[in-house]
């Protein structure tokens, strides 16, 4: 199965996240709210070619609006980018022509809880699980989204330990594993 390159990242973050701990975050998607400060010309020409590429795949996505590859890689690159309600708007639209891609609904979670709105990933999240159930990555960014976006530790654990269950040895299975293995430390200082 062919993975965009923000789901490797994402599964790599993940891992990060895991080991930074779960307390002390708000999941109030304040690391997108922070101020960057990059200035200089690296930053305009990243700018530039970061304008180039959505405005290929637009003009792609315009000449071939059934192009699922193509309506993919522009919500993959607004959530590149960072802006989140852009790429829910194509990743729907992906979805349109795909119905049932468990991928998608990962990437729809993963936007609506950065965009403060929890709620709406889990429903995404659990629609994507109905689908396939079998899916490792939606059970890893649910028990995220529960953890970091609503605070629910012990539901987080659950979908933790299924993504765990489904293939330890995985990298998503080992992010699962380090998320568990952080919940039973903080378990065991209370």
């Amino acid at each position: 199965m062919k993975r965009s390159f923000h789901a490797m990242v994402m599964a790599a973050g993940l891992s990060v996240v895991a080991l930074t701990g779960l307390a002390g975050c708000s999941g109030s998607g304040d690391e997108q709210s922070r101020p960057v400060n990059a200035t200089g010309p690296a930053v305009a020409v990243q700018q530039q070619s970061a304008s180039n590429v959505i405005g290929d795949l637009k003009a792609r996505v315009a000449d071939k609006p059934g192009d699922f590859e193509a309506v993919r890689s522009l919500a993959d690159a607004y959530f590149e980018l960072k802006q989140f309600n852009e790429a829910i708007v194509y990743y729907k639209k992906a979805l349109d022509l795909r119905p049932g891609d468990a991928d998608i609904y990962t990437e729809l979670g993963l936007c609506y809880h950065y965009t403060n709105n929890s709620r709406e990933a889990i429903r995404y999240l659990d629609e994507g699980i109905a689908k396939n159930p079998y899916h490792q990555r939606i059970w890893l960014t649910k028990g995220f989204v529960l953890a970091y976006g609503m605070g629910d530790l012990e539901a987080a654990k659950a979908a933790w330990e299924k993504a765990n269950a489904l293939n330890p040895e995985s990298q998503i299975g080992k992010a699962a594993g380090d998320y568990l293995a952080m919940f039973k430390m903080k378990k065991n200082r209370k």
